[in-house]
């Protein structure tokens, strides 16, 4: 069992119908608390008051939530979602082994409307309580689907008309020049190495984040946000 915090977190988990147990600070409750309280008993959600102590700084909004802590999906409940989805938007990481980074890659990943996020079950982030905490309750509002082969898993994607995009410094396309309205899977890759070379062979498209400065490693979770938000600014359209 995990704990998250934050008003708007905690919205969320409740929203999707994973709290378990919401807990309110002791004292007069301002209007978003009390909202809280009102959907956690909607939803079913035990409520209690008491202190709420934690190094998190948004346990300072006086409300938390606890979760099951959320775990991997199988390579059969992709297939399945496959079969439903219509448009899809896939994240596909590759090599990012940071539980921080990881947790805060499936944070921007709910919050731009992916469909799923895919990681290798080897030379990958655990999702482990770093990776629970720093994504702020998302790792129970989107699907962490584990594959054991990546790119074996990118030609199924492919063969369901999903088009591959991987993101990697000096692509002779610009990220903003590539249809992204479709079905799509984004490849990020990590920090230090990038895509894999047997990932990028899979990729129908490479494409650069464009930049006015010098050519850096953006960390791979600046990187997806701005990835992401340039699908979602397309596919709004």
């Amino acid at each position: 069992m995990n704990r998250i915090f934050g008003i708007h977190a905690v919205q969320m988990a409740i929203t999707a119908g994973q709290g378990i147990k919401l807990i309110v600070r002791e004292g007069k409750l301002n209007p978003r608390q009390e909202q809280l309280i009102e959907l956690a008993r909607e939803r079913g959600c035990e409520t209690v008051r008491g202190e709420i102590v934690s190094g998190n700084n948004l346990a300072d909004q006086g409300v938390a939530l606890e979760i099951q802590n959320p775990g991997f999906c199988t390579e059969k409940a992709l297939k399945a979602q496959l079969q439903e989805s219509e448009n899809p938007l896939y994240l596909v990481l590759d090599g990012v082994t940071d539980p921080r980074n990881f947790g805060a890659c499936l944070r921007t990943a709910v919050s731009f409307g992916v469909t799923g996020v895919i990681v290798p079950k080897d030379n990958s982030a655990p999702l482990n309580d770093a990776a629970i905490k720093t994504a702020s309750g998302a790792a129970s509002l989107v699907p962490v689907y584990q594959v054991v082969n990546l790119s074996r898993c990118l030609e199924t994607l492919k063969k369901a008309n999903i088009w591959v995009v991987g993101a990697i410094l000096g692509a002779d396309r610009n990220l903003a020049d590539v249809d992204l309205k479709g079905g799509i899977a984004l490849v990020m890759g990590s920090e230090d190495a990038g895509i894999r070379q047997k990932t990028r062979e899979k990729c129908d498209f490479l494409a650069e984040i464009p930049t006015s400065g010098p050519e850096l490693s953006l960390n791979v979770s600046v990187a997806t946000g701005i990835c992401l938000y340039a699908a979602s600014l397309q596919r709004s359209t």
